[in-house]
């Protein structure tokens, strides 16, 4: 026995040494190079997890929650990962019958509160807690109540995640103004953030399609922290969804994919994106094309990204 498991240890240790490989080729959105490599690796939780992440950004439902579901056995103390089969679990539920959604909602739910249970601090559990809730019908276990309980424990914890955390209630409920002066808060009590400028430039370009305070705040975002790295993707994009200041938007998003965001943070494949929609209005096909390409090349299944490529053929 102790042979086989010398054995056994000697053939999985290759294959251990290749996960940072994977984890880089990750972080820089090749995911079918990761893919490749991970694939002999169906039983280590690390593995399983990657590839979950991996097709769930490709719009991938069934196996996100069958990789993610088996990293969960696997690793069962791991927010992260009930964290992320939670997303995978949503994914599935939009896109299930009407007859399939109650339980797949009750799943979900029962993820995320097991993910705040290993970690209180875990912000973007809570957050998508207070999505459920909002959604969720009282049969359900949505509550108002509830949701606004989840936000009341994010600010207790921290100040700029619990303004966060309610003005994502309060954009789901409709009520912008009540968003909007979150973040304007938020910016108030912290003016040298370059967080929460983003976060109110993000909210006026995004939600309101006001798009001159937009640009003042990532303006002031980046005067106060140049490598905040959000920043410029979100003027990029501001770029994009207006059609105003390109030249500035494309030189933002090209700085953007020069870098490797975590996974908080937009991924290259969205500014890819928006870099596209940037030519397309400039009448530059053949580089939306690309860019365009490029989205497809990471996410195969971005159903707005190929409509954008057929236009610019």
């Amino acid at each position: 026995m102790k042979r086989i498991a010398a054995i056994l240890i000697l053939i999985a240790a290759p294959l251990c040494a290749q996960l940072p490989q994977a984890i880089s080729l990750y972080e820089q959105e090749r995911y079918e190079e990761a893919k490749k490599i991970l694939a002999p690796m169906r039983d280590d939780p690390d593995a399983l997890f990657l590839l979950g992440k991996i097709a769930l950004q490709q719009d991938d439902d069934e196996n996100a929650v069958s990789f993610l579901e088996k990293a969960a056995k696997l690793r069962p103390a791991n927010a992260d990962i009930h964290s992320w089969l939670a997303l995978a679990d949503r994914s599935v539920m939009l896109r299930s019958s009407f007859l399939k959604q109650p339980s797949i909602a009750r799943k979900m739910r029962a993820e995320l509160e097991r993910a705040i249970e290993i970690d209180p601090n875990h912000y973007d559990a809570r957050i998508a807690l207070i999505d459920y809730f909002i959604f969720a019908p009282a049969i359900a276990g949505g509550s108002e109540k509830n949701a606004l309980a989840q936000a009341a424990e994010v600010k207790r914890r921290d100040r700029f995640a619990g303004h966060r955390a309610y003005a994502r209630l309060y954009i789901r409920q409709k009520k912008l103004d009540l968003a909007r002066k979150e973040y304007v808060d938020a910016v108030r009590e912290e003016p040298s953030s370059a967080q929460a400028r983003v976060a109110l430039g993000a909210f006026y370009a995004m939600n309101e399609k006001n798009f001159a305070p937009a640009f003042t705040e990532l303006d002031a975002a980046l005067k106060l922290d140049p490598a905040y790295m959000p920043a410029w993707f979100r003027l990029g994009q501001a770029a994009a969804v207006s059609g105003t200041n390109l030249p500035r938007g494309e030189d933002a998003l090209k700085k953007y994919l020069a870098y490797r965001p975590k996974d908080n943070e937009p991924g290259r494949v969205s500014a890819w994106y928006y870099l596209g929609s940037i030519y397309e209005k400039q009448g530059r096909k053949a580089e939306a094309r690309t860019a365009y390409a490029n989205v497809l090349s990471i996410n195969p299944r971005w159903k707005e990204a190929r409509e954008a490529a057929n236009r610019v053929k």
